[in-house]
């Protein structure tokens, strides 16, 4: 039915339209791009504490010696925009990935790159790079680092706007959610970002002019997945090998959502509130307890921008509660947030802009069976907002095992963008990063975070200082190259942390007392950027 809903809204809403030009097919709406990277990491996970003994023992095949950790790959990715202008009313517009994060020669560890699996095919020249293998952006370990099976092509968006005049205005169809600084609600769609959020989604908004100055209100319902509410195998309807669409069944849905958001000349503020975000029959962490959830969602920013400065600050964060089948029901509390402010100077020569940052991210403490509660880490920075290239970038989310950036932590940045010539950048920054919950409730941490073996405790309280400079050249018009240098002087948090996490990960192999990580760890990239919307730009008028 709710399928239904969205076909006649879209239905209704075509049939306001009235075309008034012909069709044209173009790119647009977001970016399009083809972008190369390369990546050498060292010492960024809890691999760089054990022995090339204790890493064969996990799996193998990874790159390391007695003095750390190295990874290095490369991955392309070709996004492509078109949009389809039907009318002066409606437009379909798509971002199509036909290569996502794809691994340059694949992910094969068979030998002379014949395929693991023990298909003798391929060899030396590696005729059978598989393609499907893309890095997922975030985390450098771990089931979701590499996704195998994600294919060659894929739809981030697809869908329709339509511009109903005095009605307001209609998008349905996938779509990205974006809101205020892109802190949590962030599509993910500029050309440096990794991962995003994305909704199936019927929005409606309208304009309106109000004491508080230009005001647009926002409706919207999405539909997040769905299946069948698959559970026990008794082939009555919820048999287990019931076609679902994702890992748990059931459906997620949010009935009915609104955001505010008032312009009055410099100042923009607004707010949106999802009072029933519900899902049912999901597993978690592996149980076969089947989980129910309800979740609300809020959040509320400001800008105050001029021509010397812009200022602006974003609070988000949710509540509720998890009810596991035959278990006490857990409760999400409100101490679930993620915020951060931003304050940017403009006209500060010799630098072309100065800017400050800080944030937080509450981490989940350790919880009695009693207590049954999640405090922090359910919201958290989403993994397309760009703050660093690798303390928030991969060291971080790795360390717990979650995609995205500002996780149980506290931060602050400063850094400065400097003009060098010919078109070309450098962006120095300087990032001080603080653990919030020093008795951080994931497992693989808080569980082994003593000084003794197995035995729970606090970690460190701060968890390094990040240095990062970043050069971009324009090679020629449309074609951008940056090299990325960054450097952490690890703090006792990040160590106490990792070395927790080895632990845990080696149980048996060595004393918690006798590991000990890195005090630096480092790492270069350089990424090759096509801006192809560059390329469809018409030509300048000529005489």
């Amino acid at each position: 039915m709710r399928i239904m809903k969205y076909v006649l809204a879209l239905v209704f809403a075509l049939g306001l339209a009235i075309p008034s030009f012909a069709v044209e097919l173009s790119l647009g709406g977001f970016p399009s791009f083809m972008r190369f990277r390369w990546r050498s990491l060292h010492n960024a996970t809890f691999h760089n504490i054990l022995t090339p003994a204790q890493l064969e023992s996990l799996g193998g095949g990874l790159d390391s010696d007695t003095t750390g950790e190295h990874l290095h790959f490369a991955d392309m990715t070709l996004r492509l925009t078109p949009q389809l202008v039907l009318s002066d009313a409606v437009t379909i517009r798509a971002s199509v990935d036909v290569l996502s994060n794809a691994i340059a020669g694949g992910a094969t560890g068979g030998l002379f790159g014949e395929d693991s699996d023990g298909d003798k095919a391929g060899g030396v020249v590696q005729d059978d790079l598989r393609y499907t293998d893309r890095f997922n952006g975030t985390l450098l370990f771990g089931d979701e680092a590499v996704d195998a099976n994600y294919g060659t092509f894929s739809v981030k968006y697809l869908h329709a706007d339509i511009n109903l005049g005095d009605k307001g205005f209609v998008r349905i169809g996938r779509q990205p959610f974006d809101f205020a600084m892109g802190l949590y609600a962030n599509g993910g769609h500029d050309p440096y970002s990794d991962a995003g959020f994305n909704v199936d989604r019927l929005l409606w908004l309208k304009g309106y002019s109000t004491a508080l100055g230009a005001t647009t209100v926002v409706l919207v319902s999405d539909y997040l997945g769905g299946g069948s509410d698959a559970t026990n195998g008794s082939n009555n309807g919820t048999d287990t090998d019931n076609f679902t669409i994702f890992e748990g069944s059931g459906e997620t849905v949010d009935y009915l959502a609104a955001a505010v958001i008032i312009n009055n000349g410099n100042l923009t503020y607004g707010a949106y509130y999802f009072p029933y975000i519900e899902q049912n029959n999901m597993t978690f962490g592996g149980s076969a307890l089947e989980w129910d959830m309800a979740l609300a969602l809020y959040s509320a920013y400001a800008e105050y921008k001029t021509s010397d400065y812009r200022f602006i600050t974003e609070y988000t964060g949710a509540y509720g509660e998890l009810s596991p089948r035959n278990a006490d029901q857990y409760t999400v509390t409100r101490n679930n947030y993620v915020a951060a402010a931003q304050l940017e100077l403009f006209n500060t020569a010799p630098f072309t802009k100065v800017s400050f940052e800080a944030g937080i991210s509450p981490g989940d403490q350790r919880n009695t069976a009693s207590q049954n509660g999640w405090e922090g880490s359910i919201i958290r920075g989403n993994g397309a907002y760009q703050l660093d290239n690798l303390l928030f970038k991969h060291v971080i989310p790795t360390l717990y095992g979650r995609s995205g950036s500002i996780i149980n932590a506290k931060y602050m940045k400063a850094d400065v963008d400097y003009a060098v010539g010919n078109g070309d950048q450098l962006n120095l920054a300087v990032i001080m990063a603080w653990v919030e919950n020093t008795d951080p409730g994931d497992s693989s941490i808080g569980a082994n975070a003593g000084g003794s073996d197995g035995v729970a405790g606090n970690i460190g309280s701060y968890y390094g200082t990040e240095y990062e400079a970043v050069y971009k050249m324009n090679l020629v018009d449309g074609v951008e190259l940056s090299l990325i240098g960054s450097y952490i002087d690890v703090g006792s948090g990040l160590e106490d942390a990792l070395v927790a996490q080895a632990y845990a990960s080696t149980t048996g192999m060595a004393a918690q007392s006798a590991l000990d990580t890195a005090d630096a760890i480092w790492g270069f990239q350089s990424r090759l950027m096509i801006f192809i919307d560059d390329f469809f730009k018409a030509p300048a008028a000529t005489k």
